[in-house]
């Protein structure tokens, strides 16, 4: 679904398919790539055993989605930013996880995921449209003063937030919960229908106030 069908690319394949001269055409269709799949691939390119790259693996997935473009794309900026590094005293390639996690999500993959946050569950979409309300991050204190069922079932709010961890969506730091992209969080509180959102402050406002 990356290739348009009136695009320059597909437009190209249809003429060789209807050409009269039977020029064969076969057409790859790439599927996400799983954890096993790019562990596999970064051991074979780092020349180190898998176990070792568990966790840099779970990392990549999570910012990529598993798509094979954006892994490639973001293995190579990790390079190029000497996240991962080459250590001729240890002679091996080396990388440290937190700061890798740091790293914000491309724009490819922001917008990849902007598409589909319309098909996220009903409880984590009104979750990321207040968390959008409030701004760049939310933190723990404040999730526990609004998960008392004004805005999802009380005590989903915090779950609901982990299930946007989960999908790309959001990343947690300690008690922090933070939009992985600029592009997320815009796209997130344009799903709040305009005439909506002063209610909608207000009402995240009126919460606080109350609870604390």
């Amino acid at each position: 679904d990356e290739v348009p069908e009136d695009g320059l690319l597909m437009t190209k394949i249809k003429f060789l398919e209807q050409s009269q001269e039977n020029i064969n055409v076969t057409r790859l269709f790439v599927g996400e790539l799983t954890e096993h799949d790019i562990n596999k691939m970064i051991s074979f390119k780092l020349c180190l055993p898998m176990r070792y790259i568990r966790e840099l693996t779970q990392i990549v997935l999570c910012k990529t989605r598993g798509h094979p473009l954006f892994v490639v794309q973001f293995l190579r900026l990790l390079i190029q930013r000497d996240v991962i590094s080459f250590s001729v005293k240890s002679r091996r390639w080396i990388w440290d996880c937190d700061t890798i996690d740091m790293q914000m999500i491309s724009d490819d993959v922001a917008e990849f995921l902007t598409k589909k946050l319309e098909q996220l569950p009903e409880d984590i979409i009104k979750s990321i449209k207040v968390a959008s309300c409030i701004g760049c991050y939310v933190n723990m204190a404040t999730i526990q003063l609004l998960d008392l069922g004004q805005f999802v079932p009380a005590n989903r709010l915090l779950w609901s937030f982990e299930s946007a961890v989960k999908e790309g969506v959001m990343e947690k730091a300690g008690s922090i919960f933070a939009f992985t992209h600029d592009m997320l969080r815009e796209a997130s509180y344009n799903l709040v229908a305009e005439d909506e959102r002063e209610s909608l402050h207000k009402k995240i406002g009126w919460n606080l106030v109350v609870a604390g």
